[in-house]
């Protein structure tokens, strides 16, 4: 059986040249302990916002700038094992910089759901 390797990531339908190692967090709940008199008496749920990192290669038409103006984009993450995760309303949450050495833009991206397809 195959097991995830890499992922193709496309912004609007545009596909971005990424580096194999990019992270999904698809989101939803996490939960803490609630402890107290030396007992764990149960749990609380804080909501887990969806988040996306990658590093895009940095080539003459790749604009910073466009980068940095991601909102309210639908992001696909697409396996090599053919799952696929749907980004909506995602957008960059960080400043972007460029490595010089390698080509390399780091890119962090959050989104409002994220649907296994």
């Amino acid at each position: 059986m195959q097991v995830t390797g890499k992922a193709i990531i496309r912004v609007n339908g545009s596909e971005l040249r990424t580096a194999d190692e990019a992270t999904l967090k698809p989101g939803g709940v996490s939960r803490e302990p609630v402890k107290g008199s030396g007992k764990v008496h149960g749990f609380t749920e804080t909501t887990e916002a969806p988040e996306l990192e990658c590093t895009v290669y940095h080539t003459a038409d790749t604009s910073l700038a466009d980068i940095m103006k991601i909102t309210d984009a639908t992001v696909i993450f697409e396996t090599d094992t053919g799952k696929r995760f749907v980004l909506t309303g995602a957008f960059v949450t960080d400043a972007v910089s460029l490595k010089v050495k390698g080509g390399e833009v780091d890119v962090k991206m959050s989104a409002i759901t994220c649907e296994e397809d």
